[in-house]
This record gives C-alpha cells, sequence and structure tokens, in this order.
C-alpha cells in the first residue's frame, strides 16, 4: 500500500508545476541546445585549422598545444551537456520530474529553470 501511496503522493507533486512552467524550462533548454550546438561549430572549426596550422608548425608532436587541449575539452563538455539536456528534455513530463530523489519534494521552479537536470532540492543538494 505505501507504493500505491507514494506514487500518489508524486503525482499530485507533479501536478504543482504548472504546464506554462514546464514550457518555459523546454525553451530554456533548447535555447541552451542551440547555443551549445553553435559553439561545437566554432570548436570544431578551430580544431581544424589547427590541425592544419600544426602541420605546418615547428612544434614537435611530442610538445603540447594549450589551445588545442583547450578547444578540445570546450568540445567534449558542450556535447555532454548536450547530451544531458536532451535526456531531460525526454523527462520532462514524466511523474517524477521536479521532484527530489532524496527527500521526494518538489524542486522549486526557479532552481529547476536554473538547472534543468538537477535531481535534488536547494536542502538535499
Amino acid at each position: 500500500m505505501g507504493t500505491i501511496f507514494n506514487n500518489f503522493v508524486t503525482w499530485n507533486k507533479l501536478i504543482d508545476m504548472k504546464p506554462e512552467e514546464r514550457e518555459k524550462i523546454k525553451e530554456h533548454i533548447r535555447d541552451e541546445i542551440s547555443v551549445l550546438e553553435k559553439s561545437i561549430g566554432i570548436f570544431s572549426e578551430l580544431l581544424n585549422s589547427e590541425v592544419q596550422s600544426d602541420a605546418n608548425d615547428w612544434f614537435s608532436s611530442k610538445e603540447s598545444n594549450p589551445s588545442k587541449e583547450i578547444n578540445e575539452l570546450s568540445l567534449e563538455k558542450a556535447r555532454k551537456r548536450i547530451m544531458i539536456l536532451k535526456d531531460v528534455l525526454k523527462r520532462i513530463d514524466t511523474p517524477g520530474f521536479g521532484i527530489c530523489l532524496r527527500c521526494g519534494n518538489p524542486i522549486p521552479y526557479e532552481r529547476l529553470r536554473a538547472i534543468p537536470s538537477t535531481t535534488r532540492c536547494i536542502s538535499c543538494h
């Protein structure tokens, strides 16, 4: 019986978030994904141009190129962030979205809008 009650409580907490709030979070996520995709294009172009210049450069292959390493890390970070945000878009309309995994209380809209991938409220973070 506890599971049925817990599912009912979770469903009721789902209703606490207004549909327009969910849509605003979705819009915010889509905007961030768009910016990240543009960044990926820029980092990819920079890396391709660095590869071209490295071929003609006097640096040996054993020496590091800090700029290239930073761009590679930035590219990887942007790709991971997009994956996380796309996962959030898949989960946003499910009953558990916006419910803290630790305490079971609703995560405030403001926190979800700022950090849509969060799974914990501020108190449990």
